[in-house]
């Protein structure tokens, strides 16, 4: 029997410290293969093959949408891997690339006479996932066996929960930002349950043989039941998988996805004609390690269905696998009944008991959810589009403190212009989406280049600041930031933004109106450019008897001719705006 009480928690409001993602946890070279183990030219062949295959049928596949004469519905069965240290009943950990069946404790191999014992924290990520996802948790919970033969099962059955499980009637909610079915409301996709369980281990097979690693047996997952929910597309379906793997990312109860392994799903896919209530007979696609996978295997599940029934079959209910060279699901086995693994409750494991308090306590120190975090991007305070707020998001997920180096910045930028940025709405607007669209665009653009991760980003949010102030305050030109942007990352460079701006005289130059206009009326009467000068001046006064929008365009257009020359002659240190009023009227006079 486990007790979770309040001493489980151990810091106060629940404050877990995340694992974070390691690749390694040992400096073992791996045992070496067979002889006959084809790691070579097979494998390489084998891969490129498959990804060709792949990428004709997305196109083939893309747009394609469901028969407008069949409703299709599908739950998902969405096993995630909990973010723990140990393993749920042994004391070996977890890793994700550890050299093979280095991290295997008697009982994750089955050895006779071992038994699991349970660990409390594994519990404690999985509360988080259920609270995130809006579950009702159970006062006790027990563990089951769940039955069925695998070469990387060695124990023969898989310890789960099915009769009574850790949380029961969640949901979560897509929005438009989320999928175009959604309405401003939102769309809830209902969960029946969230269940720990343990992981199986890792075939590796090959041409002429398969290898088995047991390093994941035994790590704790969640499975996330939700129930059957129709789909308008095969997107809905991902766009669901999506948000929940946010979500889990978000509250820190998961941060190994699908692209380490640490996130699977089966899906159940029915079909049924327009206008029947009844759902149609199932069948589960299992083991989809990716969200394109997932897609490619009900669109491909849905045809196949659709065609028997137009046949005048019957769809029988199967587990079926997916295979990846053709792009089709295949049999595996029938099924007996709803409940076809011989479930029977675990002997060696007493039940889980969640005393009162704790759930509270878990709810309390929950960080934000990713909603309210998009919601909070795109308010009145920072003003970001969807589109933006959810690129901050996606590499927060990856590189943790993008988002709040975000904020820091928008704070001193805010701070330095004082009230005129309290004051002002519009100028409030233009600090949260300008901050934005460096970080995002300027400052990720020169990471890649240099190929740095955030991690290693050499610009501190006080020196990213500067820059951005000097460039609302008309101090620089924004070519000239973007250049000052690129000095910074120069190696050795240790010169503030303001020193930069002083020593390599940067700063925009105070011409008058009549200077500026001097200057734009040589360039503009020159002929210094073989000819183009004068060439662009035939064609502005050829436009004279033009009128109407289409007139103006034109104009407006060649007028950049000079603009552009303008500018290069100053240097870029006089504003665009400013340069272009006085080519109008420098072109008014002299056309």
């Amino acid at each position: 029997m486990a007790y979770i009480c309040q001493s489980c928690l151990r810091l106060p409001r629940c404050s877990i410290p995340l694992r974070g993602l390691t690749t390694t946890t040992s400096t073992t070279p791996p045992p070496p293969p067979p002889a006959d183990f084809e790691t070579g030219s097979f494998r390489k062949d084998l891969k490129k093959r498959i990804k060709s295959e792949h990428r004709s049928r997305q196109s083939q596949r893309r747009g394609a949408t469901f028969p407008p004469a069949y409703t299709v519905t599908c739950g998902l069965e969405i096993h995630a891997q909990l973010n723990c240290a140990r393993k749920l009943f042994s004391s070996s950990s977890t890793s994700i690339s550890a050299p093979p069946n280095t991290h295997i404790a008697p009982f994750d191999a089955a050895l006779p006479g071992a038994q699991p014992r349970l660990n409390k924290s594994v519990l404690l990520p999985a509360l988080r996932a259920a609270i995130a996802l809006r579950c009702r948790v159970n006062e006790v919970s027990r563990f089951d066996r769940k039955h069925y033969f695998y070469w990387d099962q060695p124990s023969g059955y898989q310890i789960t929960q099915f009769y009574s499980a850790l949380a029961n009637d969640g949901y979560v909610v897509l929005y438009p930002h989320d999928t175009p079915h959604a309405s401003s409301e939102g769309v809830r996709v209902p969960i029946r349950q969230v269940q720990l369980e343990q992981d199986t281990g890792k075939t590796i097979a090959s041409a002429n043989v398969s290898l088995v690693d047991l390093n994941r047996v035994g790590a704790g997952l969640v499975e996330i039941i939700t129930a059957p929910f129709d789909v308008p597309s095969v997107e809905f379906a991902s766009a669901v998988m999506k948000k929940l793997q946010a979500t889990l990312r978000a509250v820190g109860a998961c941060v190994v996805g699908m692209e380490w392994g640490g996130l699977r799903a089966d899906v159940n896919v029915s079909v049924r004609p327009k206008g029947v209530q009844a759902l149609g007979r199932r069948c589960e696609i299992k083991n989809l390690s990716s969200l394109k996978l997932v897609e490619e295997a009900i669109t491909a599940e849905v045809e196949r269905q659709v065609q028997i029934l137009e046949n005048g079959g019957a769809v029988e209910g199967e587990t079926r696998g997916w295979d990846i060279e053709r792009g089709t699901t295949k049999r595996l086995r029938g099924k007996e009944g709803e409940v076809d693994y011989r479930y029977m409750p675990d002997p060696d494991l007493g039940p889980v008991i969640v005393v009162p308090g704790v759930v509270e306590s878990v709810r309390e120190g929950l960080p934000p959810l990713p909603d309210e975090i998009l919601e909070k991007l795109t308010g009145t305070e920072y003003h970001l589009s969807v589109k933006d707020a959810q690129t901050l998001m996606m590499w927060d997920e990856g590189e943790v403190g993008v988002i709040s180096y975000y904020k820091d910045v928008v704070g001193k930028v805010t701070t330095a212009l004082g009230a005129l940025a309290v004051a002002n709405q519009k100028k409030g607007k233009e600090v949260g989406k300008t901050v934005g669209n460096w970080l995002i665009h300027e400052l990720g653009g020169t990471l890649t280049t240099h190929s740095l991760p955030w991690s290693l980003n050499p610009l501190t949010a006080t020196t990213l600041s500067s820059l951005i102030i000097h460039l609302l305050t008309n101090n620089i030109t924004s070519s000239t930031a973007k250049s000052l942007l690129s000095t910074l990352f120069s190696p050795g460079e240790t010169r503030t933004v303001e020193q930069i701006i002083e020593q390599e005289d940067l700063a925009i130059k105070p011409l008058s109106e009549a200077e500026l206009e001097e200057v734009v009326r040589r360039v503009v009467t020159s002929d210094d450019d073989s000819g183009r000068s004068v060439s662009v001046l035939a064609r502005i006064r050829g436009l004279r008897d033009e009128d109407g929008e289409r007139g103006e365009k034109k104009r407006k257009g060649l007028a950049s001719f000079f603009v552009g020359k303008v500018m290069k002659e100053l240097e870029g240190r006089v504003r665009a705006e400013k340069v272009e009023g006085a080519v109008e009227k420098i072109l008014r006079e002299i056309v």
